[in-house]
């Protein structure tokens, strides 16, 4: 049986932030190449009119 303390709970609370920061950035990270890739297919694409 762990002992809980209010360290261990603030501990815990801290964890969960830096999870979520860390999902935060990698979530923009996927979305800043998306655009990226866009930007390229559309600047190496030939537009066939």
């Amino acid at each position: 049986m762990k002992l809980t303390t209010p360290f261990t709970i603030l501990n815990r609370k801290f964890n969960e932030m830096d999870l979520i920061r860390d999902a935060i950035k990698r979530r923009k990270l996927a979305t800043e190449r998306l655009h990226e890739d866009y930007r390229k297919m559309y600047k190496n694409h030939q537009f066939a009119y």
